[in-house]
């Protein structure tokens, strides 16, 4: 018997189902505007990773830009006018 969890919207059709793959985060790190950095992480290896971002100082504020190589997850403010903004990065596997 399959087992796992799945959820449908109004209409019956599947929208979410964890009975193949789910998300384990693997940790969430504070991104100061302007200082660009990197986290590395063995478990990167053990699945698909993914990273979520929120902007938690400024509304509106731009997106920096993040990358994977490995096992190393890195992230990146180019170009100029950044100031001020703080980010929340949370990242894992899929």
């Amino acid at each position: 018997m399959p087992q796992g969890w799945q959820a449908f919207d109004a209409s019956g059709n599947l929208i979410v189902d964890v009975s193949t793959r789910l998300g384990r985060v693997l940790g969430v790190q504070t991104l100061t505007a302007a200082t660009g950095g990197s986290v590395t992480n063995a478990n990167f290896a053990s699945g698909t990773p993914f990273w979520m971002l929120s902007n938690v100082s400024v509304a509106g504020a731009r997106q920096p830009e993040i990358t994977f190589s490995g096992t190393t997850l890195s992230w990146s403010f180019p170009g100029v006018g950044w100031s001020g903004e703080t980010y929340r990065l949370v990242y894992g596997v899929y």
